[in-house]
């Protein structure tokens, strides 16, 4: 489990996003460190494993806002499918491009802000 090491923010317009860095391969798992973002600030890290795509029988899905499946830890609140509560995702982006998440858009607005 990765835990961020501070209080992560309530409220719109926010953007947490998780980066997978392999490091390796076991015979069912990649493995590698799994860091959190909160904007452009990594708050939190650690090493995990992850399951291979070869091991589901059409490939798995990835789920947003609910996990149908087993839950990830013990601690996972009620029954399947797990939803997400408290709140609403607006956009989510999946970018297996390699390349940290900028917005672009958020920073040439910030920019604008200070002129």
């Amino acid at each position: 489990m990765v835990v961020a090491t501070e209080e992560i923010p309530t409220g719109e317009n926010l953007i947490l996003s998780a980066a997978f860095e392999k490091d390796g391969n076991e015979p069912t798992s990649a493995k590698g460190t799994l860091s959190l973002y909160y904007a452009d600030r990594n708050v939190g890290r650690g090493k995990i494993k992850t399951q291979l795509g070869a091991f589901a029988i059409a490939g798995a899905p990835l789920f947003v806002g609910r996990q149908s499946g087993e839950p990830v830890t013990d601690d996972y609140p009620g029954d399947a499918p797990f939803a997400f509560t408290g709140g609403t995702i607006h956009r989510v982006v999946a970018n297996v491009s390699g390349e940290p998440y900028l917005d672009l858009e958020r920073q040439a607005e910030m920019l604008m802000r200070t002129q």
